[in-house]
């Protein structure tokens, strides 16, 4: 079951990889970031597109050699933990947010509670 989740985030990342670098402007727009010159273009595509891929790779390694699986694990329930307590927050101080970040939030919540059960789950076996 670990072998699936990490598989699941490791697609979701490359999804949204791909999508970035070719449409880096919908997927700013999607998300409510405006450009406002070509600087502030290259650090979203190194940090968003960068970050998912390098996420992509790492979680299709932890997926595909057993003896990773539990850091992939574990990656993901923390990197999900903290954005589950921040997003709400965040959200709430600054209020009037779009319907796209309880879009993006709520997979965020979805995979970050499915990896919580997973990792609860392993850790008593």
């Amino acid at each position: 079951m670990i072998q699936i989740y990490l598989i699941v985030n490791a697609f979701f990342y490359l999804l949204f990889a791909v999508w970035c670098i070719f449409k880096p402007t919908d997927t700013a727009t999607f998300l409510g970031y405006n450009f406002l010159n070509n600087s502030g273009k290259v650090e979203y595509l190194s940090i968003y597109t960068g970050l998912e891929l390098g996420f992509t790779a790492f979680l299709a390694l932890c997926a595909f050699y057993p003896g990773i699986r539990l850091a992939g694990l574990i990656f993901c329930v923390c990197t999900y933990s903290a954005i589950m307590i921040v997003r709400p927050a965040c959200a709430l101080y600054y209020g009037n947010v779009s319907k796209v970040t309880y879009m993006v939030g709520g997979l965020e919540y979805i995979l970050g509670i499915w990896g919580i059960i997973l990792l609860i789950s392993e850790l008593k076996n």
